[in-house]
């Protein structure tokens, strides 16, 4: 699994993961990957008495509000197949990077992220984005995994949420 690439604005953070099949079966997900940081509350020396960090998760389709990736409502999570040797399926996150609410909600900074598929019971580990720390503020939510790498259906390029390689 990797961190691929993040959009930020208006005071949200979207990240879109990639789920690669290394394996030389072709295996099968649906759902939402669970997941849990590690580090340390605010901001601060990133390793000094690292801990499960507790962050909120929900689970939403996308398509609504300020998350970019998802699945339009109304349709079925999808049963995505991975094909052997290097097969793609992708999700977003979404959260906030800015305390809102009353009392604001707590901010989190972590260097590494522990990622469940769906029925696992094993996690994996992994690495933010150009070593730039996963930022949360109060809670995020996890997009349907689906197939391909856009974490979108119907899926888009990329140059969609990224803009086009300069």
């Amino acid at each position: 699994m990797t961190d691929y690439n993040t959009v930020v604005g208006a005071g949200h953070v979207n990240d879109l993961f990639w789920i690669k099949n290394v394996s030389r079966q072709a295996c099968t997900l649906r759902g939402y990957v669970r997941a849990a940081f590690v580090g340390v509350y605010g901001i601060g020396t990133p390793y000094k008495n690292p801990h499960v960090l507790v962050v909120r998760e929900a689970h939403l389709y996308g398509h609504d509000g300020n998350e970019v990736g998802g699945i339009d409502n109304g349709l079925p999570i999808p049963r995505v197949t991975l094909q052997p040797g290097g097969g793609v399926a992708s999700f977003w996150l979404d959260g906030l990077d800015i305390p809102v609410g009353n009392p604001p909600g707590r901010c989190i900074i972590s260097y590494k992220m522990l990622a469940w598929l769906p029925g696992s019971l094993t996690s994996i580990v992994v690495q933010p984005l150009r070593s730039n720390g996963f930022f949360w503020c109060g809670s995020f939510a996890a997009l349907p995994i689906l197939p391909g790498e856009s974490g979108s259906e119907p899926s888009r390029p990329l140059s969609y949420y990224f803009g086009s390689p300069g």
